[in-house]
């Protein structure tokens, strides 16, 4: 696994161990093809997914000609290798699949030779929001979240600098107060806690040059919903706890849906379910139980959202997969 899918996990807005944004662990329902060859399971081909509670994840599954085994994989997104090894295939949380169109191509190898591939192109939305381009001339620039973009309370700043000489820190400033320092880098994804849904947030960040020299920005943040993944740590956040789908889960054209409202101080006046952007199923307390039938085949986002008697919002999104297989 490259190491940048580890250096870009820690740009998203998860409250998550790194270790998510690397194979999983547990591969996913997508199985090898019948005869020799390759498939990309996840996503399928000209879907949209989100980056929600995940990075979206590429499903590759292979099957060597027989009497032979795979000797070699390789994986591009857009031309460029992201990953490779010896397996043929995987379940790859890449936290570098950012917001847009991309292309990936599955590259596999068997012991005598034959090459398989398999490709699928699909479209990322949500909270992928890419890195900084370093400007290019001595200043600092604030470019994440991007200006009308859809974000929870706790979110990242994703910021970049130039100096005279290299960058030595960053300092990032939320409504005045300091929230962290970055030494030594010129670009930088720094997590904040908004102060609430709709309220006009100001961060500030200072950069300063190995020479002295500091350069300043700031945007204006608004939150569009509270935090969306309901769990209890050293406090309790609330938020919404996905029984069933899961993430990224493999369902057939008919599925339960089973989401609750976790550690709500007010009320929960509605909840409702979207597959894409229809709704699928709503409820006015705080747990939704639906039977969703037929629904369409291929990668879909499932958005969950709920409201409490005080009109915060919270909201997640997932991908889930109908009726796929290979």
């Amino acid at each position: 696994m490259k190491s940048a899918l580890l250096t870009a996990s820690i740009r998203t807005t998860l409250i998550f161990s790194l270790a998510v944004f690397s194979t999983a662990a547990a591969w996913s329902q997508c199985n090898p093809p019948s005869s020799p060859g390759v498939v990309i399971c996840d996503p399928t081909n000209g879907s949209t997914v989100a980056y929600g509670n995940l990075p979206p994840m590429i499903a590759v599954r292979s099957t060597p000609a027989q009497g032979t085994s795979i000797t070699g994989f390789i994986l591009y997104d857009n031309n460029v290798e992201i990953d490779h090894n010896t397996v043929g295939g995987e379940d790859l949380y890449d936290g570098i699949i950012y917001n847009g169109k991309h292309h990936v191509v599955a590259n596999v190898w068997d012991s005598e030779g034959h090459l398989y591939q398999a490709q699928t192109t699909f479209y990322v939305t949500g909270l992928g929001f890419p890195p900084c381009a370093v400007p290019s001339t001595p200043s600092v620039v604030i470019c994440g979240p991007p200006a009308g973009a859809i974000y929870p309370t706790y979110t990242t700043v994703e910021m970049a600098a130039a100096g005279k000489s290299s960058i030595s820190t960053l300092q990032v400033y939320l409504n005045g107060k300091l929230v962290q320092t970055v030494n030594n880098s010129a670009t930088a994804g720094v997590p904040v806690q908004l102060s609430g849904q709709g309220v006009a947030n100001t961060v500030k960040v200072v950069a300063t040059d190995s020479s002295g020299n500091k350069y300043s920005a700031s945007a204006t943040l608004k939150a569009a919903y509270t935090y969306g993944l309901g769990f209890c740590d050293q406090t309790c956040v609330i938020g919404i706890n996905p029984i069933t789908p899961g993430d990224e889960e493999y369902v057939a054209n008919t599925f339960n849906i089973n989401m609750q409202v976790v550690n709500n101080t007010n009320p929960i006046t509605e909840m409702k379910a979207y597959l894409d952007n229809n709704v699928v199923a709503s409820s006015t307390n705080a747990s939704l139980q639906a039977e969703i039938s037929n629904a369409p085949s291929g990668t879909h986002i499932l958005t969950i959202q709920a409201w409490d008697d005080k009109g915060l919002e919270y909201r997640i999104q997932q991908d889930v997969n109908i009726n796929v297989n290979e």
